[in-house]
């Protein structure tokens, strides 16, 4: 599967995927590359990662950045989930 990405969300993954295969590692590191080719199965692996990350973080600003990017890689592999979530973040409240 191939998934686009911003050079930052790259540098986050290659951060704190410690089990990364070699293969998705190099295309992290490659800052010319807006995509990355990876497994459904290793996008599960990633989101726990990074979600073990965001919830034992104590920068607001970095565990917000790693809950977007979790939610973002949970769309590839439920993508109807991740609609509802933002439009109920989207969602104005009325009272």
């Amino acid at each position: 599967m191939r998934i686009q990405i911003n050079n930052h969300e790259k540098e986050l993954i290659y951060k704190y995927w410690y089990t990364a295969p070699e293969s998705v590692k190099v295309q992290l590191k490659n800052k010319r590359r807006k995509t990355i080719d990876i497994e459904q199965g290793d996008i599960k692996e990633l989101v726990g990662y990074l979600s073990l990350e965001c919830n034992h973080c104590n920068n607001r600003q970095l565990a917000f950045e790693l809950d977007d990017l979790c939610e973002m890689l949970e769309s590839f592999i439920n993508p109807s989930s991740y609609i509802i979530r933002r439009l109920i973040r989207l969602s104005p409240i009325t009272i």
